[in-house]
């Protein structure tokens, strides 16, 4: 079966290389110096919504309110982990609610912040587009592409702003890359070669594949999307997986090791690998970006070494930067919802990098066989 991009919508420490014989440029990018003291006023009349109180929501709305808007409401099942939310957040007139339902009823808030794991979605999504709330969802969006495809349609029709959590697009060396690209001074696409690892068992239901989907849907999809975010839109894709490490660990159905290839409308080619079998404590997302003029390699999404090779002296530039990109998204999803301008990756580009590791974990199902992606 294809998998099809098609819908209805209205719509870290380490040596960086450096070659002697190469002229270099550095570019050090300042520390995100941001303060809480004067509470971004344009956004102080945001109320905000956190769905799933763990760490992850205690992490977004710690930014909201760097980013000056306020929690409203917090929504957990777990009595426990909304007592720690309170506790840890500390927002005057917080509202908490057990049942989803009722905080959409009840709860006063424009903007909802969905942070739960993949099998604990159940059309959230859908309910708060047709009330008319503006939503960030952390990824991957959902599990299937049937199922993203209904969320893309609900926000096109109820018109609402989205967000999908793909931090690693606003990193410093992401974005310079960005700009090379879309000026044209990089030229023309070649090869994306992505790689992503850990060695951790996480929680329970991450280890187990019918409640997360898999490390490239819970992981490598933020790599997949990158690659996506930089080259364009693969024409087909193919992938392998196994499970070599943890196979004697009850309920571990997850791969803990995966490849796959891909082929872009543009002619480019990319090749993503990804494993938890790695260093214990390192969660690492590294990867290289070949165009005609210039080739860069990334240790993460903030730090990158340059390497123009289209100008008549190869030379090299690093970008070095400490920015938080979890921050930068959320205040740009706060700016798209006070300008009621779309965000710079809405739910249709979620849906699109679900579309590409569907299509890569159907593919390992299928001995590696390639299959087309069409829009």
């Amino acid at each position: 079966m294809l998998r099809r991009y098609g819908i209805t919508a209205g719509s870290e420490q380490g040596q960086q290389r450096q070659s002697s014989h190469h002229a270099e440029d550095t570019a050090i990018l300042p520390d995100n110096n941001r303060t809480i003291k004067n509470k971004e006023k344009n956004h102080m009349s945001i109320k905000a919504a956190i769905l799933g109180a763990g760490n992850m929501g205690k992490g977004h709305a710690k930014r909201l309110l760097e980013s000056g808007a306020q929690i409203s409401c917090v929504c957990d099942k777990s009595r426990a982990a909304r007592e720690a939310f309170r506790s840890e957040i500390q927002q005057e007139n917080l509202q908490e609610f057990e049942d989803f339902d009722k905080m959409l009823d009840e709860g006063d808030f424009q903007v909802l912040f969905i942070c739960l794991p993949p099998f604990a979605q159940d059309h959230q999504f859908e309910r708060s587009a047709e009330r008319g709330k503006h939503i960030f969802i952390e990824k991957p969006i959902a599990l299937d592409t049937d199922t993203g495809r209904r969320m893309v349609e609900s926000a096109g029709k109820n018109g609402i702003i989205t967000r999908v959590g793909f931090h690693m697009r606003q990193g410093a060396a992401v974005r310079k890359m960005k700009e090379l690209i879309v000026s044209g001074k990089a030229g023309r696409p070649v090869l994306f070669h992505g790689h992503y690892s850990c060695n951790s068992l996480h929680t329970p239901w991450w280890i187990n594949v019918d409640l997360c989907g898999g490390q490239i849907y819970e992981q490598a999809i933020h790599v997949y999307d990158l690659c996506r975010y930089l080259m364009g839109e693969p024409k087909y894709a193919a992938g392998v997986m196994g499970n070599v490490c943890h196979n004697h660990i009850h309920n571990y159905t997850v791969e803990d090791v995966s490849a796959s290839f891909a082929g872009f409308t543009n002619g480019a080619v990319a090749a993503i690998t990804a494993n938890n079998c790695e260093i214990p404590g390192e969660w690492i997302g590294s990867f290289k970006v070949v165009y005609e003029k210039v080739t860069a390699d990334f240790r993460d999404f903030n730090h990158a070494v340059f390497t123009y090779t289209g100008e008549s002296e190869i030379r090299t530039e690093t970008v070095d930067s400490r920015e938080d990109a979890y921050l930068d998204e959320v205040k740009e999803f706060l700016a798209c919802v006070k300008e009621k301008r779309q965000t710079t990756c809405d739910i249709r580009e979620g849906f699109k990098s679900l579309c590409y590791v569907e299509t890569v974990v159907e593919s390992a199902g299928m001995d590696g066989v390639k299959i087309g992606l069409h829009k």
